[in-house]
């Protein structure tokens, strides 16, 4: 507040104070008005400080050359670039960067960058005990399961088993496997159940209810599985299978329509959780089974990652029409607080944040 200001509002305030016979209150007036300030003044510099203390990383990847970047952003600046020789890369899972169209791995946890080599076409890779376990595609309805040592030396391959491989499950003695099967114009989708040890097929569920699932997610003994259903007008579609009984135990039909499937899902609450797909950000209330949305943009959501330190979101998104790729900071209540232009390249394509 300026000193004019501060001049207009006394004679304003003591008029009125003066009429009501209060004229003893104008001190506490203004000290309430300049108390207000301070805090709307402090409020707004520490949404400032907040937004210059975002950290996250950009992972790019070029389709041209052998070629992929992990950049360390502090707010809009860039402070630090690790590259890896490896090119087309689309997977970033449990420590491992590799792409689904290949057949080489970076372990990232290895300081000496190495490419070590696995079946081609890797869609999955899940470490578990000590062994990782990578789901292939064989073909372009078919997949199989090899088994690697934390080298990455072969100990085990599966025939070749019908179905494109979507997500992989490890749990236990158990590793599953969920895959469309297309057979003419008939559509399903089925779960493969395997033994770890033999990878001896153990069993076989059939889905009729879904005509679309790409991501599942273990809760205890039950597997999510997320999906869409032709008669429920391609919204989401939530199906509980039971891994003890081997059946499917319910289905939960929501009223959110999901563009290109589901790409992440996070619990918010013991009854709320966050699904994430290219076209926005909502939570599905397990009891009520509604969604209610969390955020939305005009833009292509490409990927997401949660500070829980700051309790902030950091999406990644590109804007179709210009090709450019940004950062939007996101509080808890799913405000906008920061936004982060990338500058643009012509070789690399952002596809992760971190």
């Amino acid at each position: 507040m300026t000193l004019n200001g501060y001049y207009l509002y006394r004679e304003i305030y003591s008029q009125y104070c003066f009429e009501k016979k209060e004229f003893k209150n104008i001190q506490t007036g203004y000290k309430l008005l300049l108390a207000a300030t301070i805090v709307s003044s402090s409020i707004g510099f520490n949404h400032q400080v907040s937004a210059q203390q975002d950290t996250y990383q950009i992972v790019s990847t070029s389709y041209r050359q052998p070629l992929t970047t992990f950049e360390t952003y502090i707010g809009g600046k860039r402070i630090e670039t690790v590259r890896y020789t490896l090119g087309g890369v689309d997977r970033l899972h449990d420590g491992l960067l590799y792409s689904s169209f290949g057949d080489r791995v970076i372990d990232l946890k290895n300081s000496k960058k190495v490419i070590k080599q696995v079946e081609l076409g890797p869609m999955r890779i899940k470490k578990y005990k000590n062994v990782y376990y990578a789901m292939s595609l064989s073909a372009i309805n078919q997949f199989s399961l090899s088994k690697y040592t934390l080298d990455f030396k072969k100990i085990g391959a599966t025939k070749r088993y019908t179905g494109f491989g979507r997500d992989l499950i490890v749990t236990g003695d158990k590793l599953y496997v969920l895959a469309d099967h297309m057979k003419g114009i008939d559509y399903s989708i089925k779960l493969h159940t395997f033994d770890t040890t033999s990878f001896k097929s153990l069993h076989q569920e059939t889905f009729k209810q879904l005509i679309h699932a790409d991501h599942i997610r273990q809760n205890g003994s039950q597997l999510k599985i997320y999906g869409t259903s032709l008669k429920n007008d391609n919204k989401l579609t939530i199906l509980s299978y039971d891994t003890k009984k081997q059946r499917s135990t319910k289905m939960m039909t929501s009223n959110q329509y999901v563009k290109g499937g589901v790409e992440k899902t996070q619990m918010l609450s013991r009854g709320t959780e966050l699904i994430f797909n290219m076209d926005c950000m909502f939570e599905i209330n397990h009891r009520t089974k509604q969604a209610r949305l969390l955020y939305d943009n005009d833009h292509d959501l490409i990927d997401y990652t949660y500070d829980a330190k700051t309790k902030t979101y950091h999406v990644l998104e590109l804007t179709t029409k210009t090709d450019d790729y940004r950062v939007m900071t996101l509080n808890s209540k799913f405000k906008k607080i920061a936004e982060y232009r990338l500058k643009r390249s012509d070789s690399l394509s952002p596809f992760r944040v971190l």
